[in-house]
């Protein structure tokens, strides 16, 4: 019988319903965003922006094989990715790091690289925390976590509301899985049905799209974004489209990357799309007007058209064209 990522301990349904929760008692504008909008009188024409996230089990086989920079890249993009789904440009980021036992040149490497790749971007890695849990933190083992803070111009913000009928959906490739669906990918390959080889195509850095996602937003060619993370396509593209709206993707549109592949034999199509991006990093709404130009933009991810925006009432809808 397929593993599944409920079964490797990972619940998609216990985080969707405790959005839902969420909802209903925090009562949010942010929540189940890419990343959230503060106001403030000093700045009135700016939203300064923030976001968090980590990196996930995927540190376990990064930090066994002494990939450390791997690590640090891998969790500023995955608050990058989603800072620049609402247009925003990065200021400052702060990484919280908790380990069992501190090792200085481990810590020193991540906290080195972090700074080193944020320069990047125009970044400042402006503190951080490193703690000491041996009580709470496996012997050998350490957990990060990181804090994004952005700006972006209220009339340059990137929000669903923005998205037509007639848009055309553009995909980003994917690296691989990025930093999702590790708990998964590290049981197939611990029972033997994913090979060395192609687990290690799993454990390339993630891609950051910020450079090229803030070209678009100054030169005002896309309606919205959607970084595709866990839940897969659907569980993202989702929060990018409005109500009255669907979003049509063609999966045979999808450029096939062999791990996917492979993942798709071994768990089901269902499963596979419900837990990877299967390809698929980062997505862009725009105009059709303005693919020749996105696409020029973003050559290095290969990116291709695979779907479109129409009327109806159900968000997503997948298909084969």
């Amino acid at each position: 019988m397929p593993i599944s990522y409920e079964d490797s301990g990972v619940s998609i349904k216990a985080g969707d319903m405790l959005t839902e929760i969420l909802n209903k008692e925090v009562k949010s504008d942010n929540i189940g965003n890419f990343a959230g909008l503060y106001e403030h009188p000093y700045i009135p024409d700016y939203f300064l922006v923030g976001c968090t996230d980590g990196v996930g089990t995927k540190v376990i086989p990064l930090a066994k094989r002494g990939h450390i920079e791997t690590i640090a890249i891998d969790l500023i993009a995955m608050n990058l990715n989603d800072l620049i789904c609402v247009g925003a440009k990065p200021l400052f980021f702060l990484d919280y790091f908790a380990t069992n036992k501190l090792d200085v040149e481990i810590t020193s490497k991540f906290v080195i690289a972090l700074k080193d790749e944020l320069a990047k971007y125009n970044c400042t890695l402006l503190g951080g925390e490193t703690a000491e849990l041996g009580d709470l933190v496996k012997q050998g083992h350490f957990d990060v976590g990181g804090f994004m803070v952005g700006i972006v111009k209220k009339d340059l913000v990137l929000k669903r509301e923005n998205v037509q009928e007639g848009d055309v959906i553009i995909a980003l490739k994917s690296s691989g899985p990025h930093s999702n669906g590790f708990s998964l990918v590290r049981a197939l390959n611990d029972k033997g049905n994913l090979s060395e080889d192609l687990f290690e195509v799993s454990l390339k850095p993630t891609h950051i799209y910020a450079n090229e996602i803030n070209e678009l937003v100054e030169k005002n060619l896309v309606h919205a974004c959607a970084n595709i993370t866990g839940g897969g396509i659907e569980g993202n593209l989702v929060r990018s489209i409005p109500t009255g709206k669907t979003a049509v993707v063609y999966k045979d549109k999808i450029v096939k990357q062999e791990l996917f592949e492979k993942l798709q034999e071994l768990v089901g199509e269902a499963e596979a799309y419900k837990t990877f991006n299967m390809g698929v990093g980062f997505c862009i709404i725009a105009p059709e007007e303005n693919v020749d130009a996105i696409f020029k933009i973003c050559d290095k991810y290969e990116p291709t058209v695979i779907g479109e925006i129409i009327e109806g009432s159900e968000k997503i809808c997948f298909s084969k064209k």
